[in-house]
């Protein structure tokens, strides 16, 4: 399941390298640019950017693909994802640049789990759901890293993230790795309770955009318009939330105060905090040691032959200058 995951990404992410994509950059013309992006919250900016029209002012066009566990086919010029998530495709030969940060889950990706398991020591033997190749199963190892454990002494059930939701509600398993809004979802029907979350382990999943290579080459300005776009969605949010909020969760199949609360654990990154993450090729940002780790993990994972060298799939010249 996790190679499919892998082979179905670099298949879909790919198809832009090979097709033979002129970008439309003349003055006065269009520039188009499809965008991948899962169902995940953080991802919010993005619709907010493309109703509030915010693309298409900075002379884009922008379509937004959603992309699940069956990752639709066809072809994508950027995609929505966590550092983790490139980091692992560019060991198995597809190199991304990632562009800016989105957002950075604080809270909003966890391990949800019963009662009785108090502690992540209490994992051991237990059924644990996760969606393999996925922000999941990184945090899963993370913590298993982090408290001496191996993934060897769980019973992994490889899962897409809402059916191990429904499946931890439904008493089938002892714990499982999901993000929001499942985490809310399965610990509020479940009868269970957040074990952990990247509330008490922050800097692990932070959310990226990063564009195909080739691309990018051919058209760095038309990346840079797509990336202040998203910033200006952001600002937005932060001067009108209740607005933007009400925007962006339809998209999410729930109401604007749900979003909200759930968007607790979450938190958008403006271009301040990505100059904070990305800092400089001199002086490299926290993005930069969350690719070495990212590195490290899915390599002891065995499902990357050597480590990725974070500078090759970190771009520090795509943000707004200062």
């Amino acid at each position: 399941m996790l190679l499919r995951t892998i082979m179905i990404c670099i298949a879909v992410f790919g198809l832009a390298a090979g097709c033979d994509q002129k970008p439309q950059h003349s003055e006065g013309t269009t520039r188009k640019f499809r965008i991948g992006l899962g169902p995940w919250i953080g991802f919010g900016p993005l619709y907010l950017a493309q109703e509030k029209g915010f693309f298409k002012e900075a002379g884009l066009e922008v379509e937004l693909i959603v992309l699940n566990s069956a990752l639709k086919s066809g072809r994508i010029d950027a995609l929505a994802a966590p550092v983790d998530y490139f980091v692992l495709s560019a060991g198995n030969n597809l190199e991304t640049s990632i562009a800016m940060a989105i957002d950075e889950s604080v809270g909003g990706d966890g391990i949800v789990a019963r009662k009785e398991i108090t502690k992540i020591e209490d994992l051991r033997g237990k059924r644990v759901a996760f969606q393999r190749g996925l922000p999941s199963e990184f945090f899963v190892r993370a913590l298993l890293q982090q408290h001496g454990l191996s993934m060897k002494e769980l019973q992994t059930v490889d899962m897409e993230t809402d059916q191990a939701g429904a499946a931890f509600i439904a008493g089938s398993i002892d714990a499982a790795a999901v993000w929001e809004p499942w985490l809310t979802k399965a610990s509020e029907q479940g009868g269970g309770h957040v074990l952990a979350s990247t509330k008490e382990f922050p800097n692990l999943i932070i959310d990226c955009l990063a564009f195909n290579q080739q691309r990018l080459a051919k058209d760095k300005a038309g990346a840079q318009a797509v990336v202040a776009a998203i910033f200006k969605a952001i600002e937005y949010w932060k001067a009108h939330s209740d607005e933007a909020n009400a925007i962006m969760a339809p998209h999410f199949q729930i109401d604007a105060k749900k979003y909200g609360l759930i968007l607790s654990g979450a938190r958008f990154c403006d271009v301040a905090r990505n100059r904070e993450f990305f800092g400089t090729r001199e002086a490299p940002g926290p993005v930069f040691e969350i690719g070495r780790r990212a590195s490290d993990i899915w390599k002891e994972a065995g499902v990357i032959a050597a480590p990725v060298d974070p500078k090759r799939i970190i771009a520090t010249d795509l943000l707004p200058s200062p």
